[in-house]
């Protein structure tokens, strides 16, 4: 099993009891939160190694954010943005 599909069935078991056809009908959504969760946590992963700035150091207030820092940034928005929707249109039916 991948980490994408534990993530998953992970977030799916969240919505337990909600009517079968709206699962299905926002599917594509959870795989998408899913897949952004996983590569979040590779992201980190990369943080832990680099951090997300670099620092000159003879001066260190001269500092350049390192790509990880703005691709986390994107990927992050659009993880919450994709929990959000899924918590508002699926979370009014649970139960």
């Amino acid at each position: 099993m991948t980490d994408i599909t534990r993530e998953y069935e992970r977030v799916r078991g969240l919505f337990d009891g909600v009517d079968e056809k709206q699962l299905q009908l926002v599917d594509g959504a959870i795989v998408e939160a899913a897949r952004l969760r996983v590569e979040l946590d590779k992201l980190h992963n990369i943080v832990i190694k680099t951090g997300l700035i670099k620092c000159d150091p003879k001066n260190p207030q001269r500092q350049k954010e390192l790509p990880v820092s703005r691709k986390m940034k994107k990927v992050r928005a659009a993880y919450a943005n994709v929990i959000f929707k899924l918590a508002k249109v699926l979370g009014n039916t649970v139960g």
